[in-house]
């Protein structure tokens, strides 16, 4: 399993920085592509409440700006593929508490204040949305 995450996130940062190296943008959706097949990497667990809805705790453009902001100033692909480890992951939750977070907190595409990847939690739009996770073993 190790080695498998390792080639999971390295492949992430890899395709991120050829997107940056190439295009400077990417398409937020790419980490559905590149994850795929290793979703039991990502997966942080279901709503209390239940699911439906498959949610990035940590934004896709979130993400990638970051890892671009990281290139930029010349870190290495490894410590993208790290941050890709600690912060890609996903959640289900149900419809009703994605357009919560989405539209009622405003969370669709960032992060609460104050927060910052050397600190931040990565559940910490779903606390601020109230949302609870329980780990179901599912993938």
């Amino acid at each position: 399993m190790d080695e498998r995450r390792e080639r999971a996130f390295t492949r992430v940062a890899w395709v991120l920085r050829d997107f940056w190296e190439c295009h400077r943008s990417g398409h937020t959706r790419i980490f559905d592509l590149l994850m795929h097949h290793d979703q039991d990497l990502i997966y942080m667990g279901r709503s209390v409440n239940g699911g439906g809805h498959r949610e990035h705790l940590v934004p896709c453009v979130v993400l990638v700006n970051q890892a671009f902001h990281m290139y930029e100033h010349g870190l290495e692909l490894s410590e993208v593929a790290s941050l890709m480890r600690k912060y890609l992951r996903v959640a289900d939750i149900t419809k009703e508490e994605a357009r919560h977070l989405d539209y009622d907190c405003k969370m669709k595409t960032r992060m609460p204040s104050g927060w910052s990847f050397e600190t931040g939690a990565v559940t910490a739009r779903l606390d601020l949305a109230g949302i609870k996770l329980v780990h179901d073993g599912q993938a």
